[in-house]
């Protein structure tokens, strides 16, 4: 008997969605084409990020005779239990369903992207394996994160003999550091996951920091990864062996020294490695607690304290509005204003019903998911790369670049109509995405709080119970709260040795580089994962899987070919970077006027640069690493190893 809260979840389900969840339970293809006109023109609006709020929604209604029919059919269609007809469809239905779901056509370039990170496919594979990895082909990952989490599960699905190496006693990365109050994902929940394991049970839109790390913590139980991640393990460095074609991996567990072999490295790491911490003189003479927001002391109590808070990036906002309520007193110092965006999920909790429709209703989480990614698919001209023609005529930055802007310049005067002051202190002086903007998780609210107050300015030294800014101005306080940041070391904080035994840090004199996102020329059977030139255009779960799955091609033609090592061309190299670096010119990550940030590297040289974006859309990124070129490359053969070709086929007789 269905259960009561299913039944109401199916009489709430909007009938569009209800008809995809059908038609793949039936495997009816017809229902598509039957409730076409009925349906189309009258697709439920989703609210995402960067949207705008206050549209109404103008559709048409759908007949309630049709709703009550469509929903009756799928009522029985889930009540039967029996497994799916079509629990996988191919690409021409996914064009004509999204099309039905969405109310229009997704860009051709974003329709096999569209189709894979909403979860209707989780084999991407291009390359047709001619053999299994031999058995003395190993792989280590550095991190159990979550591009480390991601990569377990797709070379445990290739066949690749892999073990994790992690610092830590559990899995998670940044999600096991970052615990400070109001800590959350700012990213939508049903797109910051694995398209491979889409979570239904989402409590909020935008979940707080524990229960993303219970979701990576099911993924990896879910896989059986555990056995394979050794914990407590910190790695030092690594040495390639060119006589050999190995890694040496040298770590540290229990405070004894360890060593490792593979054939293939990968740095799972992430660029957020430890805290920034401000040069701030006379700090250690602050009698109060110094608190980062990446390491945060739950032991300190905040309660009752006049509270300094220095940084209004995201983390900052998160803590500011996180225990505003909870301390006496709350100065926020802010270097400079952000650009900050509205976003009404930020503490809302999925509704209940929605919530049993993706546990219960088959196939709705993946249909949804695709809902918050349409956003992501279409052309975003003008979003980031600056508009010459545009800027020409309007003295802007670009079309939604601009559009952007004047959404939060308004949602900021809202807030304090008869406060112009206010309204000129908070309004940044540069484009959108010259820093990141946030989305609004209450941050204007908080300061609006009588025991909270805000102050420009730039932390400068310290007294015994007090700081002092750059511009003399002196604030008393007994805790000291630090949200500035990590600090981005892109691998340059391991020894790390490629040929010659040339060091990473070395490699990455001045600024750190690297070839589609994750190799570096001089450091064969070596992929570092987020690498630079791989961020700032989807997030980390999208971009985790891109790359994983040009990691498994790449092994696979090592596997089928007997390569024994592989290393990418200078020539390749350069051109990558001379390309990316072009188009960077035109961004707003590089044209960033006063902007400041952790975008921008700083070098050896003094000089600043733009390393961690690539100014590309995500879906042409997408193709880019379907499969390596391997013209981009300089390769080795195993001893006596030549390509695996086709095999003879004798014709058979009786």
């Amino acid at each position: 008997m269905m259960q009561s809260g299913t039944e109401a979840a199916i009489q709430a389900l909007d009938p569009v969605m209800a008809l995809m969840s059908l038609i793949q339970i039936t495997g009816d293809r017809t229902l598509l084409h039957h409730y076409w006109d009925a349906l189309d023109g009258r697709q439920e609006t989703v609210v995402e990020a960067f949207r705008d709020i206050n549209a109404h929604d103008l559709r048409k209604r759908v007949d309630p005779v049709i709703a009550a029919e469509i929903r009756d059919a799928l009522r029985v269609a889930v009540k039967a239990g029996k497994p799916a007809v079509m629990p996988h469809i191919d690409m021409p239905m996914f064009r004509q369903m999204s099309r039905l779901l969405l109310g229009k056509d997704l860009p051709e370039m974003s329709m096999a992207v569209a189709f894979q990170h909403g979860g209707f496919t989780t084999d991407t594979r291009v390359r047709a394996a001619k053999d299994i990895p031999p058995a003395d082909f190993k792989v280590i990952v550095v991190g159990a994160g979550m591009m480390g989490i991601n990569a377990a599960v797709k070379l445990q699905q290739a066949g690749f003999d892999y073990t994790i190496l992690e610092a830590m006693d559990k899995v998670g990365g940044n999600w096991l550091t970052n615990t400070y109050p109001g800590a959350a994902v700012d990213t939508p929940s049903r797109v910051y996951s694995f398209s491979f394991a889409p979570n239904a049970s989402w409590t909020q839109f935008y979940p707080r920091g524990p229960e993303f790390l219970s979701y990576l913590e099911r993924v990896t139980d879910k896989f059986a990864l555990r056995e394979r991640i050794r914990f407590g393990t910190w790695v030092e460095g690594a040495e390639w062996d060119e006589a050999r074609k190995i890694w040496t991996v040298r770590a540290v567990r229990d405070g004894k020294s360890e060593t490792h072999e593979c054939n293939v490295l990968i740095m799972a790491v992430g660029p957020n490695n430890n805290p920034n911490y401000p040069n701030v003189k006379n700090i250690d003479v602050f009698k109060g607690p110094v608190i980062h927001s990446a390491a945060w002391d739950h032991s300190v109590d905040l309660e009752g304290k006049k509270v300094v808070l220095v940084g209004t990036g995201c983390s900052g906002v998160q803590v500011a509005t996180a225990i505003a309520d909870t301390v006496d007193e709350l100065v926020v110092v802010q270097r400079q204003p952000e650009h900050i965006i509205p976003n009404p999920q930020a503490h809302a909790s999925v509704d209940e019903i929605e919530r049993i429709a993706m546990e219960q209703i088959p196939f709705v989480v993946n249909w949804k998911r695709l809902q918050s990614l349409e956003s992501q698919m279409g052309d975003m001209h003008g979003m980031v790369i600056k508009d010459d023609d545009y800027a020409a005529k309007t003295g802007g930055f670009g079309p939604i670049n601009d559009g952007m802007r004047m959404y939060a310049e308004g949602y900021l005067r809202s807030h304090f109509p008869d406060d112009p002051e206010m309204v000129e202190s908070l309004t940044p002086n540069f484009p959108v995405f010259a820093k990141r903007p946030i989305l609004d998780c209450g941050f204007y609210d908080t300061i609006k709080k009588p025991n909270v107050s805000i102050v420009r300015g730039e932390l400068a030294e310290a007294d015994d119970n007090a700081v002092i800014l750059s511009d003399g101005t002196r604030i008393e306080c007994d805790a000291l709260l630090l949200a500035t940041g990590y600090n981005l070391h892109f691998g340059r904080q391991f020894d790390i040795r490629g040929t010659d035994g040339r060091t990473l840090k070395d490699a990455f004199d001045p600024h750190p580089f690297s070839y589609e996102g994750m190799l570096i020329t001089g450091f064969p059977n070596f992929v570092f994962m987020g690498a630079p030139y791989s961020y700032l255009v989807a997030n980390h779960a999208v971009v985790s899987e891109q790359q994983v799955h040009y990691i498994v091609e790449l092994l696979q033609w090592m596997v089928d070919d007997h390569l024994a090592s592989f290393d990418v061309t200078p020539a390749a190299t350069r051109a990558f970077v001379d390309d990316v670096d072009a188009n960077l010119a035109r961004s707003a990550w590089v044209q960033c006027g006063s902007a400041h940030g952790y975008y921008r590297d700083k070098g050896n040289d003094g000089k600043k640069k733009v390393i961690l974006a690539i100014p590309r859309h995500n879906s042409r990124i997408w193709h880019d690493l379907r499969s390596p070129r391997e013209e981009d490359f300089g390769v080795t053969r195993r001893e006596g190893g030549q390509p695996a070709g086709d095999r003879k086929m004798d014709m058979l007789t009786i």
